[in-house]
């Protein structure tokens, strides 16, 4: 199966833990927004409502579609050997350490809560 990933194209952000990912899995995919025209249709499978949440990164794999970075590790993980056979928390962990790894980024990107600290 080919998957389809979804994210920005510029960016690497949490699109990037998902290209390791499939890279480290030797997985065939194609990275949408950096095709030419790829940002287009990532945005018309948002608009058209086919998106899982409510921003990117998603990836298409089959008739499945996969949205928010820990939910799509963990799928990837599981089919490709890349997830500890015992238990799933160090695979769970990915969210926290996802987010952690954004809130680091908050001066290039803000967010409403960037007075908050860190931790």
């Amino acid at each position: 199966m080919k998957y389809e990933l979804y994210y920005w194209g510029e960016i690497q952000g949490r699109g990037e833990y998902v290209r390791l990912a499939l890279e480290e899995a030797g997985a065939d995919y194609a990275d949408i927004a950096r095709d030419p025209g790829g940002t287009d249709k990532m945005m018309g499978v948002m608009r058209g409502g086919a998106t899982p949440s409510f921003a990117p990164p998603f990836l298409k794999a089959g008739k499945l579609m996969i949205g928010q970075t820990a939910n799509i590790l963990l799928y990837l993980g599981e089919r490709h050997g890349l997830a500890p056979k015992t238990g799933r928390a160090a695979v769970d962990a990915s969210a926290a350490i996802d987010d952690l790894g954004f809130r680091g980024r908050d001066p290039r990107h803000p967010s409403p809560d960037r007075k908050r600290p860190l931790l």
